[in-house]
């Protein structure tokens, strides 16, 4: 295990089943074994966000990218080693990406949406009330079945497009009873 996912990895199997947003749940420590088979990773984040805008910063010559991730949206987002406040230097000292809402709070947010009269997509407000958008059905998304109960109701095609794009990952949630996916889903 080398490199930045390396460190992220070995600081998440260190404690196994422990209390701790950094500790991998009991429930799936065995995915890290020989006799795991299916493969699970963060390439789709990979090859759909991070390569687009690394094409992009060649493409136009800009070398710094500038997101709209905020620490508080957790996992990776929430701990980064080369992070200082906003911005994230390589190990030559050089500014490679810029994360200016970073240390933004969902009460700053809240405010600041309020205050300047910003639309949202529909997504965010009644009757989906989603939390945050991602790729759609995302295996790695904390309340993926509230997400998939509400596509079920709203979005039944969009919600059946994911049964088939994650199917294996989500037989096996089902399976162990992870992130409360019920055991059926409707077709």
């Amino acid at each position: 295990m080398g490199g930045v996912h390396g460190k992220s990895l070995t600081r998440y199997l260190s404690n196994p089943g422990k209390p701790g947003k950094y500790n991998v749940p009991k429930k799936l420590v065995y995915q890290f074994t020989p006799e795991f088979n299916l493969k699970i990773s963060q390439k789709c984040c990979s090859e759909l966000k991070k390569k687009p805008i690394h094409a992009y910063e060649k493409e136009t010559g800009k070398t710094l990218c500038i997101t709209g991730v905020r620490a508080s949206e957790g996992g990776l987002r929430a701990y980064h080693a080369d992070r200082q406040g906003c911005v994230f230097r390589n190990p030559k000292g050089e500014v490679y990406k810029f994360q200016p809402l970073s240390p933004v709070s969902d009460e700053f947010m809240d405010w600041y949406i309020e205050k300047r009269q910003i639309k949202l997509a529909a997504v965010y407000n009644e009757p989906y009330n989603f939390k945050r958008t991602g790729c759609k059905g995302c295996p790695y998304n904390v309340h993926i079945a509230q997400e998939l109960d509400t596509m079920e109701h709203l979005m039944p095609n969009e919600r059946t497009q994911c049964e088939i794009i994650w199917k294996p990952v989500y037989d096996e949630y089902r399976r162990i009873g992870y992130r409360k996916m019920r055991k059926e889903h409707k077709e």
